[in-house]
């Protein structure tokens, strides 16, 4: 059985409708799992018209209703008067960041339920979310809300490599600050068990990254190694996990894409963000970990600059939905076996 999979729609004056509508192009897709939209049917067929034109579209109210057929882009719709909206591409407004909550609010209800196994993300725009009252920072902090988790990851993905983030939307300033030993030990510990449950790794070995040169070259350079990175370290090792750390970060991601280790705790955003878009520029993905349910997403924003012009790589999209699929059949075992 394919998994099945909610995109939602991002904001609509950004690239979102772009890339899932050229996306859903890649016949691919559809041997890997059950893919469908949700959004606003309106603001996607506009997408689809422009820069995937062969594509039919189908608005739908329930998922007994779609067939998740290739050349098919199925909407479950959020919005019946979208097309009455004052949108235009690039520019954001109440109307778009309103569209894109309504799209995750379903998207999380449809997952908590299992009315789908997967959600795939496109982006929404932090700045106009704000405008409408969104708390959140993003997508990460609202779902691990939506499934009350108190303890979650963010998981960049892509070239062969996964790293987890410390930290997420603080400035380095800050994330240095905040740095302790109990956060980096929840991390390791999440990543432990995503890479079991979603991976299928049996015995995953997780590396630390060092916040400092040298990773402090042993107080050195820094005593943030030694008071808080060895100590988390330790008490995974005494749960059971492989963990090891501090290791130098100008060194650590070299030794990851070549095998050594099977993920990465990166201790600020940066720091994990570089080498993926380095190496998976317009194919990274960013997953969620700790969440009842599986979460991927695009790694870039909506791109205003380029939006309505064409010009979206749809790479990203795709890759989250290949890598929920692939999740999909790890963490459910009624699907059929399809590792990533």
């Amino acid at each position: 059985m394919k998994p099945t999979i909610a995109i939602t729609m991002g904001d609509p004056s950004g690239i979102g409708p772009e890339v899932i509508a050229k996306g859903l192009l890649d016949k691919t897709l559809y041997t890997l799992c059950r893919p469908f939209v949700v959004g606003s049917f309106d603001q996607m067929k506009k997408a689809a018209d422009l820069f995937a034109p062969e594509l039919m579209l189908k608005p739908i109210t329930a998922l007994s209703e779609a067939q998740f057929t290739f050349g098919l882009l199925e909407v479950l719709d959020i919005d019946k008067d979208a097309g009455q909206s004052p949108l235009t591409y690039g520019l954001p407004h109440p109307a778009g960041a309103s569209m894109a909550l309504a799209s995750i609010r379903l998207a999380a209800t449809l997952a908590l339920n299992r009315t789908v196994d997967a959600i795939a993300t496109a982006p929404i725009h932090k700045a106009a979310m704000k405008g409408i009252g969104f708390p959140f920072p993003g997508h990460t902090e609202f779902f691990a809300e939506a499934a009350a988790e108190k303890t979650f990851g963010m998981m960049m993905f892509g070239a062969g490599l996964k790293i987890v983030l410390n930290s997420i939307h603080l400035s380095l300033r800050e994330a240095i600050a905040q740095l302790n030993k109990q956060d980096i030990a929840d991390k390791i510990r999440l990543t432990a068990a995503a890479l079991k449950k979603d991976f299928g790794i049996e015995k995953p070995r997780i590396a630390v990254a060092g916040l400092n040169p040298h990773a402090g070259e042993e107080g050195l350079f820094g005593e943030e190694e030694t008071r808080e990175v060895l100590p988390a370290v330790a008490l995974a090792k005494k749960e059971g996990i492989y963990a090891s750390g501090p290791h130098p970060a100008d060194t650590l991601f070299y030794q990851l894409r070549t095998g050594r280790f099977d993920a990465a705790v990166a201790l600020y955003h940066d720091q994990a963000l570089i080498p993926i878009k380095l190496l998976a520029f317009g194919k990274g993905v960013n997953i969620t970990i700790g969440l009842s349910f599986i979460r991927s997403s695009v790694d870039h924003g909506t791109a205003f600059d380029i939006a309505g012009k064409g010009l979206a790589d749809p790479g990203s999209l795709q890759e989250a939905v290949r890598v929920a699929a692939g999740m999909a059949h790890h963490r459910y075992p009624q699907l059929k076996n399809h590792a990533i």
